[in-house]
């Protein structure tokens, strides 16, 4: 990051300030802690497990959440994507770098449909370039080696264990705390549950019994982020005195000074980012794309399952039967229209006959309880699917993010089709030109806007 003049010389004020600021809190705040701990490890812990037994048998890469996702930062992107595109034809130009020794192997086992040796799992960094281990995709085409391959699945690509075993006390921890654990953190926080690491073991506490020597010593823990203020942090857990809450004020009020200092160097570095993360962004899409026909393609034989044998069914569960179905065709076709969407952009989309805009329209808007108002009613040729996706998309924006109450018009009567979805909100061309950018959102992807305009100008609209 570039910072200006000003933000170093706030830096240097923060630096100077806070030791000041450290002087000032009680002298006895260590004796407190150290009294809170010796306290806390003479009483019976709920359960003792070994630091090295956890690391052992759950190495990080198996705990984090991140190593579910695309590891995009983790292999060189170009490789990545050659190696995703090989590995869709089971062909090459195959990728010729180092650092996707292991991915390739993986592939190449996977397309000749040859079985890895279990070590080859024990030597590998475990997560797929994908997201996921490696040993629970290659468990999904030899399932017989279920057994052998668990140890190497990511806890949460196992079964849910038991809430009071150490598996279904990870499939449970906090990002935050599987660091700290990772780290070996003296202390860490998980739900209710306070780690405490005793030489080589942690104990673990229910509420209960740490939170009474906590309020008796007048302390308050919480969980730590970047944005918190510690007296003491250790692990995930952020150490205050009670009534410390008034340094939140001298705080909030030099990390403003900072921001405004560092701003320029943020607005640079972002600009010259943006469009590696947009590319990032795309093939993480894709994967996930990808990734999802393989499950949906399951469901459907099962679905067909059922269909074989519908006349068994208990008469009850028909209508379930029918969602099932609806539900499996649903995801079929988001996953093939969104995978033309993000290989094919340039291409005019296929156009089909709705016999009445205004009974369509109707649907549309029916689980958001809104009835449109249609002006002239008649057939119209569109792509119904993308269609009907964009209006969805409208109108749960100005539900979510407007101002009731919600109106929704249609009007074909100068031989196009206009449909207008309004709510009583604000929106200048200036928040236009910023929300209808892809993944600017602090909620979900922020797709929902960017693919309403791509789409309508795909269909000749705009």
């Amino acid at each position: 990051m570039v910072l200006t003049f000003g933000a170093m010389r706030a830096l240097l004020w923060l630096t100077l300030f806070f030791p000041a600021l450290s002087a000032s809190a009680d002298s006895k705040f260590p004796d407190q802690l150290l009294s809170f701990r010796a306290s806390l490890l003479n009483e019976h812990a709920h359960v003792t497990y070994n630091i090295d037994e956890i690391h052992n048998r759950y190495p990080k890469a198996l705990l984090s959440e991140e190593s579910l996702l695309p590891q995009t930062s983790v292999y060189p992107l170009k490789d990545i994507r050659r190696l995703y595109q090989a590995g869709e034809k089971c062909q090459g130009p195959w990728p010729v770098s180092p650092r996707v020794t292991d991915p390739l192997v993986f592939t190449r086992a996977m397309c000749n449909k040859t079985e890895l040796p279990i070590g080859w799992f024990a030597r590998s960094n475990l997560i797929h370039p994908g997201g996921g281990s490696y040993a629970s995709r290659f468990a999904q085409l030899f399932p017989g080696r279920m057994d052998e391959l668990l140890p190497y699945f990511h806890v949460r690509e196992r079964a849910q264990a038991d809430k009071d075993s150490l598996l279904g006390r990870l499939q449970s921890m906090p990002e935050g705390a599987v660091d700290a654990l990772a780290a070996g953190a003296t202390s860490l926080l998980s739900g209710d549950e306070l780690w405490m690491r005793d030489n080589d073991n942690y104990r673990i506490f229910p509420s209960d019994t740490w939170r009474p020597y906590l309020e008796n010593l007048g302390l308050q823990i919480s969980m730590w982020n970047n944005t918190s203020y510690c007296l003491y942090q250790s692990g995930n857990i952020c150490w205050n005195r009670q009534g410390t809450g008034a340094y939140w004020s001298w705080v909030a009020a030099i990390l403003v000074i900072v921001n405004l200092g560092a701003i320029g160097g943020w607005a640079f570095q972002r600009w010259r980012s943006n469009r590696r993360v947009m590319q990032e962004r795309m093939l993480v899409l894709q994967i996930l794309t990808h990734e999802l026909r393989t499950p949906i393609a399951s469901l459907a034989m099962t679905v067909e399952g059922f269909r074989r044998q519908f006349d068994a069914l208990p008469e009850g569960l028909y209508g379930e039967y029918r969602r099932l179905c609806d539900d499996t065709r649903r995801l079929k076709q988001l996953a093939e229209a969104s995978k033309d969407y993000l290989q094919s952009r340039q291409q005019t989309l296929n156009t089909e006959a709705i016999p009445s805009v205004e009974e369509w329209l109707e649907y549309v808007c029916e689980p958001h309880d809104i009835v449109p108002s249609v002006l002239e009613d008649r057939s119209v040729n569109v792509n119904v699917y993308w269609l009907t996706t964009c209006v969805d998309n409208l109108i749960s924006n100005a539900v979510k993010y407007g101002v009731q109450p919600v109106t929704v018009n249609a009007d074909t009567t100068s031989g196009k089709l206009i449909i207008e979805v309004q709510d009583q909100g604000g929106l200048t061309a200036k928040d236009w030109k910023t929300i209808r950018k892809p993944f600017v959102s602090e909620r979900g992807l922020g797709l929902g806007l960017t693919i309403v305009e791509s789409m309508i100008s795909r269909m000749v609209g705009r």
